[in-house]
């Protein structure tokens, strides 16, 4: 067996361009190891045949392939359009209606229907992340009066976003429970929440799937200016983050968000909680072969700044190339990863525990003394894999939030923790019936993935006192 090139996360979004058991399976061969299901579009149809799609291609394969499910959230959006898109050119006057209509270049339908009562006249809108931008004119009933300040090609079902604007409504939709039930019943192992507030928001999904009876990991999407404001609550009752740059950069001075993306990241590395950086990653990649340099940059940043995972939209749900999409994601983390590596060696890590041990309670839990200790002996010997048997998964999480250069050898009973594990950085989950020591041993030995001689740490539960969990290291040799 070979463990994948690369350690960081390749998260990718399922649509019609991808929701093909063959490119399914080339994707995951590429390097995806998260599948997302963007809930806004489609149907439930849909959404049950592609998890069945990638949960056959990763059994084929033999790979533990996540599936996230993605809720819509309140986003107001743009209705159907006919012909599927129109362009809008500056200065031209469009109207935005809650009437039932079929858009076209003129009149555009809003599917939120207190939108008229959200604006007022001067305000601007922003339609497609921010790529068009309206001036309101006037108000009128159903109707809102536009003027184009920036033209461009609009499609159906594209977000709006009015920054001064506030909707009094919850972040988590009566629609968005539905979706979560059917997640549940479908075996989908991580929901991502969107246009998050407050912690309060996570809490009452995760109150809801505790009352249906089922396990979800959630994802808190970070993306209006409340969710930053209430950052640290939100981390605290998220099991990860996603730093979605789309509405975020519409929503908050645009200029601010690469220092706040490096923030944000670096406060869920402290907490040992994943961190996914989303949003036009290689957004050309939708229609040409090749990404951009700056493209190519902005992954590669989001990598040094110590994000788990990266996502991919547009450019593997609708894109023309989203097996090279993936690929392409794979190649830039296997570069900057080796880079990083030998950029930061051994001052990094110092540099890290001196300021983290700063901000960590001075009483640490003991599987957190266990992961900084594993840190420090990988900066003193050449250790080939750190193998960790874990229930929860959390003293691996804990462990990846250094970013190791070695591969973090995740042992579960549990499928659905090994899944979750898919969201960590250099974590790679092995699904088996016993952890013990010589279990372990002889599974990797017989995966090919050490050999006589090879260096390697464990860590371990062992029964002392009242302690339960990862409390015990051991180092040797094979």
């Amino acid at each position: 067996m070979r463990l994948p090139a690369h350690k960081t996360k390749i998260v990718a979004t399922i649509g019609p361009a991808s929701l093909k058991s063959e490119t399914i399976e080339a994707m995951i061969k590429a390097g995806m190891g998260v599948a997302r299901i963007n809930f806004a579009h489609g149907d439930l149809e849909q959404h049950a045949r592609t998890i069945e799609l990638v949960r056959k291609a990763a059994r084929r394969l033999n790979r533990p392939v996540a599936i996230l499910g993605d809720l819509p959230g309140v986003k107001i959006r743009v209705g159907e359009i006919a012909g599927g898109s129109v362009t809008l050119r500056r200065w031209q006057t469009v109207t935005l209606t809650t009437r039932d209509v079929v858009g076209n270049e003129g009149l555009i339908p809003v599917q939120f229907k207190d939108f008229p009562k959200m604006v007022s006249r001067g305000d601007v809108i922003y339609l497609s992340d921010g790529f068009i931008a309206l001036r309101v004119e006037e108000v009128h009933g159903t109707d809102v009066v536009c003027k184009v300040l920036v033209g461009g090609t609009l499609f159906s079902h594209k977000g709006i976003n009015v920054p001064k604007a506030r909707i009094a409504i919850d972040a988590v939709t009566e629609s968005d429970l539905r979706f979560i039930e059917f997640a549940i019943e479908h075996g989908v192992d991580a929901i991502g929440i969107s246009f998050v507030g407050s912690a309060y928001d996570v809490l009452k999904v995760r109150r809801f799937v505790e009352e249906k009876g089922g396990r979800m990991f959630i994802i808190a999407k970070i993306e209006r200016p409340d969710a930053v404001r209430n950052f640290d609550e939100i981390l605290r009752a998220a099991d990860g983050i996603m730093i979605a740059r789309g509405d975020l950069g519409v929503e908050m001075p645009i200029e601010k968000l690469p220092i706040l993306q490096k923030k944000l990241i670096h406060k869920a590395n402290v907490a040992g909680k994943p961190a996914i950086t989303a949003t036009q990653m290689l957004e050309s990649m939708t229609e040409e072969k090749l990404p951009t340099r700056a493209e190519v940059t902005d992954v590669a940043n989001a990598i040094l700044d110590g994000t788990d995972a990266v996502m991919l939209s547009e450019e593997t749900a609708v894109g023309r190339y989203p097996v090279d999409a993936v690929r392409m994601m794979a190649r830039i983390a296997k570069t900057i990863e080796a880079y990083r590596d030998s950029l930061w060696s051994a001052r990094i890590v110092e540099w890290k525990m001196s300021e983290w041990k700063g901000r960590m309670p001075r009483k640490g839990t003991i599987k957190d003394t266990i992961a900084r200790s594993i840190i420090e002996a990988l900066n003193s010997m050449d250790i080939k894999h750190i193998l960790t048997p874990t229930r929860t998964g959390e003293t691996a999480r804990l462990i990846s939030r250094f970013k190791p250069k070695q591969w973090v050898l995740a042992f579960v009973k549990d499928e659905w923790v090994g899944n979750t594990l898919m969201f960590s950085y250099g974590v790679y989950p092995f699904v088996v019936e016993e952890t013990s020591e010589d279990e372990i041993l002889r599974l990797i030995s017989g995966l090919g993935l050490v050999k006589e001689n090879d260096t390697i740490l464990l860590t371990k539960g062992t029964p002392i006192g009242k302690t339960v969990g990862t409390n015990t290291i051991r180092i040797f040799s094979v």
